[in-house]
């Protein structure tokens, strides 16, 4: 799979890669990153041995620039083709009093109406679930950046079981049978991977996934409790770098 984020892409990483197990991961993350700037790094990354993208931009959009995050959606679909596309909803403070809902409200529709897309709720378990964000209410603490990595591995999951597809994941993925032979080589899809079920990631295992994190006996305790994609979390803190301050902004809100 391909990863393509800003700075929440790279505190993410570690944790995905270990939720993933030996799952090939081709992921080029940088702090600051605008969502338009990343559909170049997609585009060059892309290659015929890869199934699944993420795009995980939006953030250094700002809060007004629906229009521009939209755009990028629509182009990281177009440049995925018949992948499973997984994208993320957003978590910013107000700026100039503009709440992020509206970037939100669209990326939301974007993976309930376009087919195959796959999406990560972040804004909404980061804000059901205590602990998750540092002060400036953008990055993810350790123990966000270990439960985002599960919720991506969780939506990853979706798409090698076949279960991308427009709502969030509840409808299969499209026929691509016809369509492979004229596409673009770059843009064409390997033969089928055997299905794999999808694992689960309820809210009651993210609390406790959070939680136990810090506690003395946090990885005995996700262990025991989590399951495999939750024990994971407990290995990933290791590889989680230490927290940063926040990125910048660009765009008219900056």
């Amino acid at each position: 799979m391909v990863v393509v984020g800003d700075s929440l892409g790279v505190g993410t990483e570690g944790s995905l890669r270990a939720a993933l197990g030996g799952v090939p991961v081709d992921a080029d993350s940088l702090n600051g990153r605008p969502s338009a700037a990343g559909l170049p790094v997609l585009a060059r990354m892309l290659g015929p041995e890869h199934d699944t993208v993420v795009f995980d931009l939006g953030t250094n959009d700002g809060n007004s620039a629906v229009a521009t995050t939209a755009a990028s959606l629509a182009g990281a679909r177009e440049l995925a083709g018949d992948r499973c596309l997984v994208v993320a909803t957003l978590n910013r403070p107000p700026l100039n009093g503009v709440p992020i809902d509206g970037q939100n409200a669209m990326i939301r529709r974007f993976a309930a109406t376009t087919p195959n897309v796959v999406l990560v709720d972040w804004n909404d378990v980061a804000a059901t679930t205590p602990g998750l964000l540092q002060p400036d209410g953008v990055h993810a603490t350790a123990g966000g950046y270990a439960l985002r990595g599960l919720l991506f591995a969780d939506a990853i999951a979706g798409c090698l079981g076949g279960g991308g597809g427009g709502g969030g994941g509840s409808a299969p993925p499209p026929d691509i049978a016809a369509s492979t032979t004229d596409a673009p080589a770059s843009r064409r899809r390997p033969p089928p991977r055997p299905v794999r079920p999808r694992p689960s990631l309820p809210r009651r295992v993210a609390a406790v996934a959070v939680a136990g994190l810090t506690a003395d006996d946090g990885p005995l305790g996700i262990a025991e409790r989590g399951g495999r994609l939750v024990a994971a979390a407990a290995t990933a803190v290791g590889a989680i770098a230490t927290p940063r301050g926040p990125e910048p902004v660009l765009g008219a809100d900056g």
